[in-house]
Order: C-alpha cells, then structure tokens, then sequence
C-alpha cells in the first residue's frame, strides 16, 4: 500500500494580496473551514506585517470547491501571525494567535506620522455557530518565567496543535524565552485549561536547551494513552553532530534549509504531567502536523524547503507512532517557487482520503493557499 497525490484545487490565490500559513478544521456542521493570515503582497516573503488579519475560505463538499474568503478576526492592537484553528468537544471553535502591536515611533508626539511593529501579546476567539462569527479577541494570561510581549517574538503562544483529553482538559504546546532581550533559543512549553479554553494556566516546560531553539509543536494522543509533541526544532551548534548521527551526508544535508530545521520529539504517558527529554528526529523540514485517522493511524505531515524539494511532505505511521521514523516518506508537493512555502495542515474526507492544505509560492510571484488530496492505494 501507498499514499499518493490524486488531485490539487487552489483555495486562496489573490493577486496584490499575501497569504501564508494555513489550517484546515472540520467546523461541527460538517463543512471544511481552511484558516489563514493575510496582508499586502510586498513583493517578497513576511510574516510580521501590521496589516495581518485571519480569513477563512468554506468548503461545502469537503474540499472540491471554496468560498470567497471571509474575516474572521483581526488584533486591535496591530497585526496576526501564527495560529491554531480546532474544533473542541463542546461544539465551538477555538481559534489562539500570536501578534504584533502597532505603537507611534518614538520622538513622533502626540500627531505622530510614523509607527513600528513589535511583538505582542497573544489572544484567542471563539465560534460557536460553526465558524460563522466570532467573539471579540481575549489576552492569554501571562507566563511566570517568560518574557511577556515586547521584545520577545510569540510569549506563549505560536502556531500549535491543540488537545482534548478524555477528562475534560485541554493542552495547547507552544514556546517562549526568559532571554534578555527576547532573543532565541525558545523552549517548549505547555497551557492547560479546565474549561474548555475560557482560563488558561501554565504547565510548564516540556521542551528545553541551552542552544536548540523550539517552536511550532504539533500534538497527538495514541490509543494508549501516550502523547506525542513534535517540535520544529533549529539545533543551531547542534546540528552538524546530529546529521552526522543519523547519517546524513551529500549536498541536502549541507543544505541550511535541511540541516537547521527537523522535528524534536518529547512524550507523556501520564497526560502531561511529566515529558521525556527530548530527543531529535530524523524527520527534516518543519513545521509538522499530526491528523489522527479514524482507522487509528497517524497522518504526519511536515514542511520541507531545500532545493529541489519546496513544499511538504508525509508519511503514515501505526496508530502508536512506534515507526515515526521509519515509515516510507511520500512528496505531498515539491514545486514552491522558494523556501517561503510549506507549513502543512490536514483533515480527513469523508471518503477517507486526506486533504492536505499548505503554503504555496506561485509563479506569479505571489504567495497563497494549495490543498492537496491524499489517497492510499
């Protein structure tokens, strides 16, 4: 058996506009609701623009055809950037972002005509009329041992997965850093919430070291009750050591793009109590996601950007996730234009093909949002 690409439709793909980093959610009706940030297109690749809001584009008929997209929220305090969009067991939608502010340059008084965009506090927004309207944005509380908005890029919150535990309990993977300065490395770090992502507190570190930098983690819990985190991992000094490692050699493994960016692993098996050290993976590329399939498997999707490979890439796992790293890797697409493109995101079809949605620089210039459907055969 093997997963192979069938079909490609194009869900966003505007000219003058830019958008970037995409999630696809099955909303509690049953339509598909693909999720992205978006600004003006500048020309060149940027992820911080003060104008970035959140759309959403609908599918009625699980991914053949998408609707004009809509508004689905907007920072008043400056712009969006990097977020999770999930359904949760209570029937809503729940969508976290991290942010920028938009504040007067300094020296520009009161009438200033100059403004800069620094990092912000992260905020969340809710649906509970199937992704229809939205509530007005609210601040995640602060981390105890983090630095809190400026200067820090994302405080606690980024692009992430979200899970639902049996007992009620929601646990959202996501970085920060208690640097001077806010600078890198990020550890990797852990919000609870009891109440189904009205209150949030902090569950610590789950990820950390003094030169590996984590961020953008996606999140499964197996059939036995054993939780899986894999973070987009930067090994900086690291990196040449474990290449060697796992015996990669030749251009690609010299390639910045391969050698700087691989997924890190750390597992519970008591629903977060306690995590594993973590360990680095043999999957390269970033950011990855983790679609449970109703059969029990794992669809593991992963961002890949070195020459000759631009786009994502997959692999299915057994239900436990024991083959992580040796199951067969198959290419989901290969042809962005630069390294500006992948950060995939995928939903089962009712059928049971997968539909994977990601990042795509196009010949045009423009950056928008592919989908691709998955098929076993």
């Amino acid at each position: 058996m093997s997963w192979q690409v069938t079909d490609r439709v194009t869900v966003y793909h505007e000219a003058g506009m830019y958008a970037l980093a995409p999630t696809v959610t099955r909303t509690p009706g049953g339509d598909l609701l693909v999720g992205f940030q978006r600004a003006p297109h500048l020309g060149y690749a940027h992820h911080e623009h003060p104008l970035f809001q959140v759309l959403a584009c609908r599918s009625g008929d699980d991914g053949g055809t998408w609707s004009e997209a809509a508004l689905v929220t907007a920072d008043p305090m400056g712009g969006v950037m990097d977020r999770g969009l999930h359904a949760l067991p209570d029937g809503s939608l729940f969508l976290h972002a991290s942010c920028n502010e938009l504040v007067p340059d300094e020296g520009e008084g009161v009438h200033g005509k100059r403004w800069i965009s620094r990092p912000g506090k992260p905020f969340w927004v809710r649906s509970r009329d199937d992704g229809r309207t939205w509530t007005a944005p609210r601040r995640f509380p602060p981390l105890p041992d983090a630095v809190w908005g400026h200067p820090a890029q994302h405080s606690g919150v980024c692009r992430s997965g979200l899970l639902a535990l049996p007992d009620g309990r929601l646990l959202l993977p996501s970085k920060a850093t208690d640097r001077p300065g806010g600078v890198f490395p990020c550890f990797g770090m852990l919000r609870v919430s009891h109440d189904m992502g009205e209150t949030w507190e902090y569950g610590g570190r789950i990820a950390e070291d003094d030169v590996a930098h984590f961020s953008e983690p996606a999140i499964h819990r197996t059939p036995s009750g054993r939780i899986l985190v894999l973070f987009r991992c930067h090994p900086g000094a690291l990196g040449p050591g474990i290449l060697r490692d796992q015996g990669f050699d030749g251009p690609t493994a010299r390639d910045p793009q391969f050698a700087h960016r691989l997924l890190a692993l750390v597992e519970s098996e008591d629903d977060g109590a306690t995590w594993s050290p973590w360990r680095p993976t043999r999957i390269h590329g970033s950011p990855a996601h983790l679609l449970g399939l109703r059969d029990g498997r794992i669809f593991l999707t992963v961002g890949t950007r070195w020459e000759g490979q631009r786009g994502c890439a997959g692999r299915v796992l057994d239900p436990e996730g024991t083959d992580l790293e040796t199951a067969p890797e198959f290419v989901i697409e290969a042809g962005g234009l630069s390294q500006d493109c992948g950060y995939p995101w995928a939903v089962e079809r009712e059928d049971g093909s997968v539909l994977v949605v990601y990042w795509h620089h196009y010949a045009d210039g423009h950056r928008g949002i592919e989908a691709a459907v998955v098929e076993e055969s």
